[in-house]
C-alpha cells in the first residue's frame, strides 16, 4: 500500500508537468481554432469557419500534402543510408563501437542554425562544392540548383535527421541474433534472401521508430526550408507561423496545428493497427 501511494506521489510532479506544458497548450490551441478574428479583435464565439477555410483553400492543402510527402521522402531515404551504417556499427566494430556512436552524435551537438549554415557554404554558388567541380573542369560556372531549392532541403534535412534513423536501427541489429542468418546461409538461402526474409522482419522495430521519429521532426522543420530552400521554402510550419504573428489570424493558425497533429495521430494509430493485425506484428509484440 505505502509503496503505490509513494509512485502515485512521484508520479504527480511527472504528470503535472505534462499537462501544464504540453496538454494544456494544446487545449488552448484547440479552443482558439473554434474563435474567428475581426481586425485586431478576436471574436470568441464558437464556429467552424476556420476549418472550412482550410479545407477549401488548395493553398494550405497542398502545403500540408509537401509536408508529409518530404517527411516520407527524407525517412525512406535515411532508411537506406542508415541500413548499413546501423549494421557496420553493430556487427562489424567490435573496439571501436563507442567511439564511432559519439561521432555519429557529434553534429547534433553544435545546434541547427550551425549545420544549416555550414552547409550554405558547402552548397552556395561561391561554395566548396562548386568551386571544387569548377577548379575539377567538370563544370564552367557554378550549379545554382544546390542551394536554395527543394534539392537543397532535402539534402540538409537527411544529413540533420540522419543519426536517429541510424540508432533505431543500430538498437534493432545489436538485438538480432546472427545465428538466425547463419542458419538461413546454412539452409542454402543467398545475401539477398537472407536480408529480406530474416534480417529485414527482425529489425523493423527499428526501421518504425526511427522512421516515425525522422518523419514527424521533418514534417516540423522550420529553420532547414526557410534557409537553404530559397522560394520552395514555403511550408505550412511558415504559413502558422505568418497567421500568428504578421496576420495575427490566431484562430486560422490554430485549426491549422491542430489539423495537422489529428492527421499525425491518424498515421499513426492505423500504422500501428496494421502493424499488430499483421503476422510479423504479432509475433513482435508477443502474441500468436
Amino acid at each position: 500500500m505505502e509503496r503505490s501511494y509513494l509512485g502515485t506521489w512521484l508520479a504527480l510532479p511527472v504528470v503535472g508537468a505534462v499537462t501544464a506544458l504540453c496538454i494544456a497548450p494544446l487545449a488552448i490551441l484547440l479552443v482558439y481554432s473554434f474563435f474567428q478574428v475581426n481586425f485586431v479583435f478576436i471574436l470568441k464565439d464558437p464556429t467552424l469557419e476556420n476549418y472550412a477555410r482550410l479545407a477549401a483553400s488548395d493553398t494550405y492543402r497542398n502545403l500540408i500534402t509537401k509536408a508529409f510527402v518530404s517527411g516520407g521522402l527524407v525517412a525512406a531515404i535515411t532508411a537506406v543510408i542508415g541500413h548499413p551504417i546501423a549494421y557496420h556499427i553493430a556487427k562489424r566494430v567490435t573496439h571501436y563501437k563507442s567511439a564511432l556512436l559519439i561521432l555519429l552524435l557529434v553534429p547534433l551537438y553544435t545546434g541547427d542554425l550551425v549545420r544549416i549554415f555550414a552547409w550554405r557554404v558547402l552548397l552556395g554558388a561561391e561554395g566548396v562544392l562548386n568551386s571544387f567541380l569548377i577548379w575539377a573542369g567538370v563544370i564552367t560556372e557554378p550549379i545554382g540548383a544546390l542551394l536554395f531549392s527543394s534539392l537543397a532541403t532535402h539534402i540538409v534535412l537527411t544529413y540533420n535527421f540522419l543519426p536517429f534513423m541510424v540508432l533505431g536501427l543500430w538498437l534493432a541489429y545489436e538485438s538480432l541474433d546472427d545465428r538466425l542468418v547463419e542458419a538461413a546461409s546454412d539452409l542454402g538461402a543467398g545475401r539477398v534472401s537472407s536480408f529480406l526474409r530474416i534480417t529485414f522482419p527482425l529489425t523493423l522495430p527499428g526501421l518504425i521508430a526511427g522512421g516515425m521519429m525522422v518523419f514527424v521532426m521533418v514534417v516540423g522543420d522550420y529553420l532547414t526550408p526557410q534557409l537553404v530552400g530559397g522560394v520552395s521554402g514555403i511550408t505550412i510550419v511558415s504559413a502558422i507561423n505568418d497567421l500568428f504573428g504578421t496576420a495575427f489570424d490566431w484562430p486560422l493558425g490554430s485549426a491549422i496545428a491542430w489539423t495537422m497533429l489529428a492527421i499525425l495521430c491518424l498515421f499513426f494509430t492505423l500504422a500501428a493497427l496494421v502493424i499488430s493485425r499483421s503476422t510479423w506484428g504479432r509475433a513482435l509484440m508477443g502474441g500468436e
